[in-house]
């Protein structure tokens, strides 16, 4: 793979302006909302949740995606996906959540991938003002302590040159998860898929990483740790010197960093 060329002050720049959106925040204990209570009736398109491991980041992203391919033609369309990390401790962040802030006829929604679709009760002309639209997507959380709320959007993008399949079948999870987020976010925009290898103990195991861009931030989606945002127009989702930097961040023990190659006509290949 050849040798890293960044340097350590650019390394504690990078890991340290950018942002985790780690152990997604899950529903309350007791809150389990059924695919039928999602609220995508609402919409006036249809809507399918990614389904993926530490995905609240990367759905808010999709559903962001399909609203404003959908609504094309509406001139009244906005939408930013709102970000926030969870206080634990003296002001560490050890999770985070992301959902969705849009319009629809005339009245202001969230989407948030514990709950589906929620009106929220404001006026539209407040949609800006995270001081009053925070709190209100906040209190589904009160286990939590949100800090450093912001709302990110998206610039035109082309579509990836080569669409990334998804690997349904494939039998490792990390690599279901990836390919599945590639394949969907690749409709809009570059993506990548890499595979690296981990050695928890005396076994390897192979992880693997789909790699975005969103707001002109790279974002790495994790399946088992969230989507890492680097600071804006830094790196590039074919860049894997770059990937790999953020990968051993995350991850000292990984190795072996390479494009994912793909799937299988017939049969997986067998983990060893």
């Amino acid at each position: 793979m050849g040798r890293l060329f960044f340097s350590a002050a650019f390394s504690a720049l990078l890991l340290g302006a950018g942002l985790l959106i780690s152990g997604c925040a899950t529903a309350p204990v007791g809150v389990a909302p059924a695919r039928v209570a999602l609220g995508l009736d609402k919409l006036p398109f249809s809507y399918e949740p990614l389904g993926v491991h530490n995905g609240c980041f990367v759905e808010a992203v999709n559903f962001y995606d399909h609203y404003f391919r959908k609504l094309k033609d509406d001139e009244t369309q906005w939408a930013q996906v709102l970000e926030w990390g969870n206080e634990e401790g003296d002001l560490k962040v050890r999770s985070g959540h992301a959902v969705t802030v849009f319009t629809l006829r005339d009245r202001l929604w969230y989407y948030d991938v514990n709950f589906g679709v929620r009106s929220l009760d404001l006026a539209v002309d407040r949609r800006s003002d995270l001081t009053d639209v925070g709190p209100k997507i906040f209190a589904s959380y009160p286990q939590f302590r949100p800090i450093l709320a912001r709302y990110r959007y998206d610039f035109s993008q082309q579509p990836a040159k080569k669409p990334v399949d998804f690997l349904f079948y494939h039998a490792n999870p990390d690599v279901r998860d990836a390919t599945r987020v590639a394949s969907e976010l690749g409709r809009i925009r570059p993506v990548s898929v890499a595979e690296f290898d981990l050695k928890p103990g005396d076994k390897t195991q192979v992880s693997a990483a789909a790699v975005f861009t969103f707001g002109r931030r790279v974002c790495v989606y994790f399946p088992r740790q969230g989507t890492f945002e680097a600071p804006r127009f830094v790196g590039a989702v074919d860049d894997l010197r770059f990937i790999n930097q953020i990968v051993r961040h995350f991850y000292p023990e990984a190795g072996n960093l390479r494009w994912q190659s793909g799937g299988y006509l017939l049969f997986p290949k067998t983990e060893k």
